[in-house]
């Protein structure tokens, strides 16, 4: 098991919190937590970089969930930055690949 850690760093997109080691029952709390103390501005991005993510359980899909939640509750966005082949699969097999903005990188969508 690796210890999970949480970055926060700023992007000229927004905010970014870096996720890396292992995300489940027993420190996804920490990412929600991590996430409300970030202070994002009321209608700010928040990146939520999992490239170095190793392992994530029903429990870290469960606080990246409320941390979206909360995020758009206050007008934000946010997006996934990063995703592993293997996180994107399990993304797309529970429906949440159509609920969170999965992104390569941080940088702003020049598309819209």
């Amino acid at each position: 098991m690796k210890p999970l850690t949480i970055t926060a760093s700023h992007a000229p997109a927004g905010l970014v919190l870096e996720v890396a080691g292992d995300l489940d029952h027993t420190n996804a709390q920490r990412l929600r937590h991590s996430a409300q103390e970030a202070a994002l501005p009321p209608g700010g991005l928040l990146a939520v970089d999992l490239s170095k993510l190793e392992f994530c359980d029903s429990s870290g899909f469960t606080a990246l969930i409320a941390v979206r939640n909360h995020v758009v509750a206050d007008g934000g966005e946010v997006v996934l930055v990063a995703v592993t082949a293997n996180m994107r699969r399990l993304l797309r097999l529970t429906g949440l690949d159509q609920v969170f903005d999965l992104r390569d990188t941080v940088a702003p969508r020049t598309d819209r």
